[in-house]
Parts: C-alpha cells; structure tokens; sequence
C-alpha cells in the first residue's frame, strides 16, 4: 500500500512562532524541525502497522529544508522541493491515500496558531470559486485530482476545525490549542505523538471511507495580495488584475490553476509534468 504525506511546520506540537512584523517567523528551528520529524515518524509507524509497505514523506514546510532526514523513519523517503522548475505537488495515481501532518489554518482564521495562506507576507485571502480555501483545502483538491483521498489532517484545532469543514469525513488529530496567532497551549509531545500513531492506523485502515474531495471546473482562482507590486508581477505574467491588489487565474484544469499561482505560465506545468 503506497501513501504520501505532506508536511508543514506550524501545526506540530511545541512549535514557536513570533510576528517578524509582516507575517509569521518560526523561532527554535533546530527543536522544531526535530519535533516534526518525531511526528511524522510516528505517523510512519501507525501506517505500517495498518499494512503500508511504501510511504512518501513532502518536506512541504518553506525551503522544504525542514524534516531531519538521518533520523526519518527507515519506511519513509523523502521528496525535498528546489529550484524553479518543482512540480506543486508529487503525488499521483498510484498512491493509495495522503495525509497532511503539521497544517495551519488559512489566514484570518481567529485563534489559528501561525495562520496564513502560503505565504505570509503576501496572501491576505485566497478564493477558489467563489469559496474562501486555505493549503489545507488546495493540498487535498490536488491529491483528489488524481483520485487519492486525504484520510488524516493534524494540526491545531483551528487546523483541524476547517479540515472537517472542507472535508467533512476526516481523522484529524488535534495537537495543540490556539489562543491567539503566536499564543498556544501545546498539548505534551509524548501523547500527541502516541494519538498520531493510533489516528494514522485507524485512518488507514478505514480508507475506503474517506472519498476524495473533487470540485467540477471551469476553475477561477482569486487572490487578495498584501502589496501591489506583487498584483503588478501577476499582471505581467498574464493574470487578470480586479483592483491594486486582487488578481484572478482561471483555468478548466486544477493543477494548471495552482500552478499558476506560484508563477507558471498557463498550461505550462501541466505540460512539463505531463498532468
């Protein structure tokens, strides 16, 4: 049984963050890239219990520079993003299921620990098709695109609140409290990483429950920037311009329409990677 795992940073227990002014900056990075790497290990361990035999793990976090590979689980490979030219995703149809470990809630979202919408200093609100989304809804439409459902979210419970109003049948597993962006009761490491395991077996084995999320096209995409010279560099680039700050993409296929957002040429990524 094949199964991807994507990760980000803000949502794992004992993660700190401060205001960096602008949007977020995570502080004690060596501890938290350590925590992350226990999570996703214990994940790991969960799903090899419930009969995964191939396990795929996204550095998805920044610099995807974050996950301590010498000390990943020995199941797990690592997918680590560079360069320019990286697909926006690396799963396919031949994985079984995904889980998302780690997530943040969207920007905006009151009490959501580090909360923002892919990049802090320049997403004020994102909407596809009319409907507020955060990663944790475009990461899961990208895996239903190829068929694969998202069985398991963790994160904070701000995190796991919108998973399960994006989703609706989901395992998530709450890892700390948010009480304001940067202000967080952190549930003890030792037990969260002990529910992980037992929510990433359960999951597993209840795939056949959880349906992959899809969202029929055409497809418009509608980002509210923080500044407008990064609306300007959209504009160049062929997007629609609304107003000083808000452009619009548009596309009948899904990963072309996220593809765009991180600067692709329309059609472009999907002819590169063959979608």
């Amino acid at each position: 049984m094949k199964v991807y795992i994507i990760t980000d940073i803000e949502g794992i227990s004992g993660i700190n963050g401060r205001s960096d002014g602008i949007g977020n900056k995570i502080i004690n990075t060596e501890v938290a890239c350590r925590l992350l790497t226990e999570e996703v290990n214990a994940v790991v361990d969960g799903l090899v219990e419930a009969g995964a035999d191939e396990i795929h793990v996204w550095d998805g976090h920044g610099g995807s520079n974050s996950i301590q590979i010498e000390h990943l689980h020995p199941v797990a490979d690592l997918f680590i993003s560079g360069g320019d030219l990286a697909p926006i995703t690396y799963i396919d149809s031949s994985y079984d299921v995904a889980l998302q470990i780690g997530a943040h809630a969207m920007m905006g979202t009151q009490n959501g620990v580090l909360h923002h919408t892919f990049n802090s200093h320049a997403i004020s609100n994102m909407w596809l098709n009319g409907e507020l989304i955060g990663e944790i809804g475009s990461i899961g439409l990208q895996c239903a695109y190829f068929g694969v459902p998202t069985i398991m979210i963790s994160g904070d419970v701000a995190a796991c609140r919108e998973a399960k109003d994006f989703f609706g049948k989901i395992e998530t597993i709450e890892v700390k409290k948010g009480i304001s962006r940067y202000t967080v009761l952190n549930y003890n490491p030792v037990r969260v990483r002990q529910r992980l395991k037992e929510g990433a077996k359960k999951a597993l084995l209840a795939k056949n429950s959880f349906p992959a999320k899809k969202l029929s096209g055409p497809y418009e995409l509608k980002l509210q920037l923080m500044c407008p010279n990064m609306a300007d560099n959209y504009e160049k680039s062929g997007a629609e311009r609304l107003d000083h700050s808000t452009i619009l993409l548009k596309s009948n296929d899904l990963i072309d329409l996220f593809a765009q957002r991180i600067g692709w040429t329309k059609e472009a990524h999907n002819k590169k990677f063959q979608n």
